[in-house]
């Protein structure tokens, strides 16, 4: 990639990176490019069920991987696994530092995302795999959405499903219903330890000492914006705009607590409408 100046990338291939990616090759901004670190989908792959995207209500999130990797083959979407490490400021636009070489891009499209908050635990993880659960005791540590959907994910896959949470529930009112519904335990209180022994984990409440074969951490996440000076306040919604030119934050890392996948689309069209705009005047 060292070299190449492209009109725009998008770093990130969840929801709003690739409907930020659709909308600008819909606009006719052919000249773009797509960089993942990891897996298309980002972290709806992990959605136990999705409740507000027609098509999708009621399916997983890997069934809304599917539907990207559709989008990203229909209009030839060019996409790169490559993590960015450093982002630059350079004559007319911006200079990435990746794991592969040096990129150039005219404009910046941040679909990041969010990082996930961590207690420091050894082998701590912050979702559960999709795989049979069967048997195993299974302690997720949060009050909110991704802790409920995670237990709902778990308990549907077999396992044994306790959720520790330290205050009232912040998740949505249907997913603490549908969590009571299915027998899902629940816990109030905070660990003061969890440690990791040859079988199993240790999870060491004031009274009460709890053996899991998995923990899993859902208690928050933090937006992911590279280690820019952005502030969250003049990020402008839907389309992103920032204070530096050029420069455009997407999706879960700018929503707060309005992280919805709805919205994280909306926000990725909305900024391929606007380059598309900024292009027009160009040419």
């Amino acid at each position: 990639m060292s070299g190449i100046k492209r009109k725009v990338t998008i770093v990130g291939a969840g929801p709003a990176g690739i409907a930020a990616a659709q909308q600008c090759i819909r606009e006719g901004i052919k000249d773009i490019l797509v960089l993942e670190k990891e897996e298309i989908g980002g972290l709806i792959r992990q959605a136990n069920k999705i409740e507000n995207l027609p098509g999708l209500v009621g399916k997983d999130g890997r069934d809304m991987v599917k539907g990207l990797e559709d989008i990203i083959s229909r209009y030839d979407i060019p996409l790169s696994y490559t993590e960015v490490e450093n982002i630059e400021n350079i004559d007319d636009g911006f200079g990435l530092v990746t794991d592969k070489g040096y990129h150039k891009t005219e404009y910046l499209v941040l679909a990041t995302g969010t990082t996930p908050r961590s207690l420091g635990f050894q082998e701590e993880i912050y979702h559960p795999r999709w795989r049979d659960h069967s048997g195993k005791k299974v302690v997720i540590i949060g009050g909110g959405d991704a802790a409920y959907d995670y237990a709902l994910r778990v308990n549907r896959l077999g396992g044994d499903v306790i959720i520790s949470r330290r205050s009232e529930p912040s998740a949505l009112p249907v997913l603490i219903k549908e969590a009571k519904y299915e027998g899902i335990e629940e816990r109030m209180g905070e660990p003061e330890e969890i440690c990791r022994t040859e079988d199993h984990f240790i999870v060491q409440y004031d009274q009460e000492k709890i053996l899991a074969d998995l923990v899993i951490t859902a208690i928050g996440r933090e937006p992911n914006i590279l280690d820019l000076d952005i502030d969250d306040n003049e990020i402008s919604f839907p389309t992103g705009t920032t204070e530096f030119p050029g420069l455009f934050v997407v999706g879960s890392n700018v929503l707060g607590t309005y992280r919805q996948t709805s919205l994280c689309w909306g926000m990725g069209i909305a900024v391929g409408m606007k380059l598309g705009r900024i292009f027009s005047k160009q040419d």
